[in-house]
């Protein structure tokens, strides 16, 4: 399978700011409770129509990309549909960012024919059992995500299946690629994971750790698979990481070419767990003129290009 367009806007290093790329949160509800989960006020009850982020989109006529998400896209499932199909007749890259649970054969059929692009699910664990005492969530949950994937994965749209790496999936990394290529899909993400401090999440690995266990991956890579590595690219080198033919290093594009519109009309910096609140579409910014008249915490976050990630791994 040829590569992502969608995934390919990340993979050159922002040359300019400028806006190419809106992530929005369709919803902020969730059906899960991931711990890990960076959603930007998750569950406060604000959410968008389809026809209040199209208007919004509409005057934006260069933008290439659109990242739909949440909270849990899929409970807001007409609206998504909509805007999913007004993106496509734009042309404009457009990608579903969600847990898998609500997806049934009709909506996975009905994306495609709209023109979704891609479509990213999370994927950290090997059976049902490890799943659900993760996740305190039904058994039942695990076939059906499963299941989703495959039918995804059948389609004509990209099925992005992401780890995060940590220490709860360092040690089974390889058998998790292993089943990721079982069901289908041909692109494998691996999200390296940062401290989150509203939750207290501390399951991030050690340098050696995080080291072994991409240069291990990148050995085991399944024939016809693309590896793409998040949020290491401002110390690849540290890690002694080079990039191949199917073996990427995305760049962090967050702040640079990407925003984050909430339901509530915050437009955000989406830095991991580490949001930037930049002004309000409905009361002070507009989205047309962002880098031509940057608010002040947008300038100061070009200026100082903060990384959570390295932060987490290298700060004492």
């Amino acid at each position: 399978m040829a590569l992502s367009p969608y995934k390919s806007l990340e993979l050159e290093k922002p040359a300019e700011y400028q806006l190419e790329g809106l992530e929005i949160g369709v919803t902020s509800s969730c059906n899960f409770r991931c711990n890990y989960c960076c959603a930007y006020k998750r569950n406060d009850g604000e959410s968008l129509a389809a026809p209040e982020i199209i208007r919004l989109l509409e005057e934006l006529p260069d933008l290439k990309r659109v990242r739909l998400s949440g909270g849990e896209v899929t409970m807001q499932y007409a609206d998504t549909l909509a805007v999913v199909a007004y993106c496509g007749s734009r042309g404009i890259q457009t990608q579903l960012n969600t847990n898998g649970s609500l997806l049934t054969p009709k909506r996975i059929g009905e994306l495609e024919k709209a023109g979704l692009n891609a479509i990213h699910i999370s994927f950290n664990y090997l059976t049902a059992e490890s799943f659900a005492a993760y996740y305190q969530l039904p058994l039942r949950f695990y076939d059906r995500i499963q299941d989703n994937i495959r039918a995804c994965s059948e389609t004509g749209f990209h099925t992005v299946l992401e780890t995060l790496l940590f220490k709860g999936t360092m040690n089974s990394l390889n058998e998790i690629h292993d089943r990721v290529y079982e069901l289908g899909a041909r692109i494998h993400e691996i999200q390296n994971s940062i401290v989150m401090p509203h939750t207290g999440w501390q399951g991030i690995l050690e340098e050696r750790e995080l080291k072994e266990a991409i240069h291990g991956l990148i050995a085991r890579r399944r024939e016809g698979m693309s590896l793409f590595f998040t949020c290491i690219d401002r110390f690849a080198e540290r890690l002694d990481f080079k990039e191949g033919p199917h073996v990427h290093l995305t760049h962090c594009i967050e702040g640079k070419t990407q925003l984050h519109l909430h339901g509530n009309g915050d437009i955000i910096i989406s830095e991991l767990c580490h949001p930037v609140v930049i002004g309000n579409v409905y009361r002070d910014l507009s989205l047309r003129t962002v880098y031509q008249n940057r608010p002040k915490p947008l300038s100061d976050f070009l200026n100082k290009l903060p990384c959570p990630a390295y932060d987490s791994l290298y700060s004492e």
